[in-house]
């Protein structure tokens, strides 16, 4: 009996401890289009990035978060075609941070990280 509960530990522990370390790195955060459960904050709509993408919280054309442009694990860019100025951020965050091109229209928001795994 002792070495049942052994194994199943063992193996309990190897897959809680797998499952908990990304493989790709961090994860893009993504939001519910449904507008009750998607916890975008009201500065922010959740859409899909591509006709088959992922969900984010897209800030409106020309503002960010007030976040380092460098934290590309709360605000990202993507490589979504016609959008690649839209700022995505996690769920929550709010975007109100005019970006500091935004007068560059289409070419706005361009110090925000890409990160094309979000698409």
């Amino acid at each position: 009996m002792k070495s049942i509960l052994a194994v199943v530990f063992t193996l309990l522990s190897f897959f809680l401890l797998t499952s908990a370390v990304p493989a790709h790195g961090p994860s893009c955060e993504q939001c519910d289009p449904i507008p009750p459960n998607n916890r975008c904050d009201i500065t922010t709509s959740c859409i899909r990035t591509e006709p088959n993408g992922q969900y984010h919280c897209a800030c409106r054309a020309g503002y960010q978060a007030d976040a380092p442009v460098t934290d590309s694990t709360t605000q990202w860019r993507t490589k979504f075609i016609g959008q690649e100025y839209r700022v995505f951020v996690k769920p929550g965050v709010v975007c109100n941070t005019l970006c500091a091109d935004s007068a560059q229209g289409a070419n706005s928001c361009q110090a925000i990280t890409i990160r094309p795994e979000c698409s």
